[in-house]
């Protein structure tokens, strides 16, 4: 069985432990924080808790890093350096250079190095993937109120990445342009933000994230030649429209317009976005497949970076 241990005990390392002792396919073998009222969220018996995971590293195959950013790279190279498999929560780094020799450390070492863009493992996107054909135009809404915890980061690196990392998959084709623009509202960072992406294949994506919303919303619609295609991420929810026919009707006041449409429901089988990563990650440390993908991590990371530095972020 996989012995696992979790750096970070904040909002997303808590479901991360959580998460992982419940597992049949992996031990939950030891925790790290430096705040010990964060220990009281793992519950499971026989977890080893410290503040430094250099005190338990060596008892366990890999690891779950979900640590501030600012700290991705120093506690991701040493349990590299440490001949640990690791699963590290998003942004990979707030550097690129760092990014890369941490994938290239990984690939030296022969050791999995996951980025955590829990929504690839979304049950929708799985289903999405399989009746997209010839995207036309994305758009994308990714909102919610403001949370202090995440201020430190953009809304760009915090929310807007997980949907360009789909939609980078989704499309398929090199990006040829990238517009944006945002504002602030709560935080010194960019809050706000509205960005327009246009590919070589002629497909466009237009990506707006907010956290100084009210509302809570997380969706992707694709236009396509003949239908229109919906997610709801929150519910797992996927609904195909197809145009069946329309008319025009005069009448001696008004002009009327009717149109006619299907709907089909998808099913998805609905499970835990964050259990499947983690499982996938579990599979990879057991089997030695799908250790990195330098390409598709990396390429994400590029275009926020790029998006940051039109904001005047960087």
């Amino acid at each position: 069985m996989v012995k696992l241990g979790v750096i970070g005990l904040g909002h997303m390392g808590g479901y991360h432990a959580s998460i992982s002792s419940n597992l049949q396919t992996a031990q939950l073998i030891a925790i790290a924080d430096p705040t010990e009222n964060n220990w009281q969220k793992v519950k499971a018996a026989n977890v080893i808790k410290t503040k430094d995971f250099r005190d338990w590293i060596d008892q366990v195959d890999g690891v779950i890093i979900a640590v501030p950013t600012a700290f991705h790279y120093e506690v991701a190279k040493e349990c590299l350096k440490q001949g640990k498999h690791i699963l590290l929560e998003k942004p990979l780094t707030n550097n690129l250079e760092q990014a890369q020799e941490l994938l290239e450390l990984a690939q030296k070492y022969n050791r999995a190095l996951h980025v955590g863009h829990v929504e690839r493992f979304n049950g929708a996107i799985q289903e999405l993937k399989k009746v997209i054909t010839e995207p036309k135009l994305i758009e994308c809404h990714r909102m919610g109120p403001f949370v202090p915890r995440v201020q430190k980061d953009s809304v760009v690196l915090d929310l807007m990445i997980h949907d360009i990392d789909l939609v980078l998959n989704v499309v398929g084709s090199p990006v040829t342009k990238v517009s944006a623009h945002g504002t602030k509202v709560y935080s010194d960072s960019c809050d706000i933000a509205a960005v327009q992406m246009t590919f070589e294949n002629g497909a466009i994506a237009s990506i707006i994230s907010s956290r100084a919303s009210q509302v809570k919303k997380r969706s992707m619609a694709v236009h396509q030649k003949s239908e229109y295609i919906h997610l709801d991420f929150t519910t797992q929810d996927l609904s195909i429209h197809r145009h069946a026919s329309s008319s025009v009707q005069l009448g001696a006041d008004q002009l009327k317009y009717r149109q006619e449409a299907s709907i089909e429901h998808v099913f998805v089988y609905k499970d835990n976005p964050l259990k499947q990563e983690i499982e996938h990650f579990v599979g990879a440390i057991k089997t030695g497949n799908n250790l990195v993908n330098p390409e598709q991590d990396l390429s994400a990371l590029k275009i926020t970076f790029d998006i940051e530095r039109q904001l005047g972020l960087r």
